[in-house]
């Protein structure tokens, strides 16, 4: 394997380290540990009648079976906890080649706190993207009726948890989307106080029907995916998905909150700065979409729930 080799595989294994994993490395240790929360490995149905936990296990052995015929590592099978959630984690017993392409595929980030969309990914054909997403989206993407919209469509929510390092993954994501996968993202909710959620976790808000184009590994989020875009597709046969244009009318200015100051949650792009809706954070942060002119006056704002 090349140092920055990339198939579907590779692409499918960033997506999960990306999203919730971490690297440790010490002499003769070489870890990759990879966390699913049972928030995310838990769907909601509308009629859909499964066996969770059942369908969970043999959804992580599939995935753990993938993993050691790509590394050839050591892999132990995730075991839950008492929260419900379950760790997998690939033992490699020397720094080997496959190591070494993981972390420069990675560059210096070592955990999900700090990971970032690798570059190169980025340059690759479709089918990596894709690859990369599904397993973005098996670890921290959750799909129930819950998360349907105002209007009554349903929707997948991919979770990036909040820290000071990361807060640009969510745009580099919904780039990956939108302008690769030509994946309509509806808004992504931030973890910011002027919008009302303190540093809770972001949130990019997809509707179903479009993201079957990517679905999940996992059967059961499978299942449920299809369920729900089916009820959206007969419910709403005329429904148009189109993407976040990068700019919307501000419906309700914000007020002042002090934790736009926090120099512990929050990162240089967005220090002492304040935001009255989603789009000018995503700006903030380099999202370089823009409506063009005469659109604008039209474009409504989202209800950002």
């Amino acid at each position: 394997m090349a140092v920055d080799y990339l198939d579907a595989d590779v692409a499918y294994l960033l997506g999960l380290i990306v999203a919730r994993g971490e690297l440790v490395e010490s002499p003769f240790d070489y870890r990759i540990i990879i966390n699913f929360p049972s928030s995310a490995i838990q769907v909601q149905g509308i009629n859909l009648s499964l066996d969770q936990q059942t369908e969970i296990k043999l959804g992580l052995l599939d995935i753990s079976n993938r993993l050691r015929n790509l590394l050839e590592a050591d892999i132990d099978l995730p075991a839950s906890s008492q929260e419900g959630d379950y760790a997998l984690t690939v033992h490699f017993r020397r720094r080997n080649l496959a190591w070494r392409n993981l972390r420069m595929l990675l560059g210096e980030a070592t955990d999900y706190r700090s990971f970032q969309v690798p570059s190169l990914l980025a340059a690759s054909a479709l089918e990596l993207i894709k690859e990369f997403v599904r397993g973005f989206a098996d670890v921290a993407g959750n799909v129930r009726f819950a998360n349907r919209y105002t209007d009554g469509r349903n929707r997948v929510r991919l979770d990036v948890l909040n820290y000071i390092e990361n807060w640009q993954l969510p745009v580099q994501l919904c780039q990956l989307l939108q302008d690769q996968l030509d994946i309509p993202v509806q808004l992504i909710t931030w973890g910011h106080p002027n919008l009302g959620r303190d540093f809770r976790e972001h949130q990019l808000n997809i509707f179903a029907v479009p993201f079957l184009k990517v679905g999940f590994s996992f059967r059961h989020k499978q299942l449920v995916l299809e369920e729900l875009a089916k009820e959206d597709l007969q419910k709403y046969p005329q429904a148009s998905y189109n993407p976040c244009p990068g700019q919307r009318r501000v419906r309700d200015p914000k007020p002042d909150d002090p934790r736009e100051h926090d120099q512990q949650r929050l990162p240089q792009l967005l220090l002492h700065k304040h935001f009255n809706a989603y789009w000018e954070i995503c700006r903030a942060l380099g999202c370089p979409k823009r409506p063009k002119p005469p659109e604008l006056p039209l474009l409504d704002s989202v209800d950002e729930t």
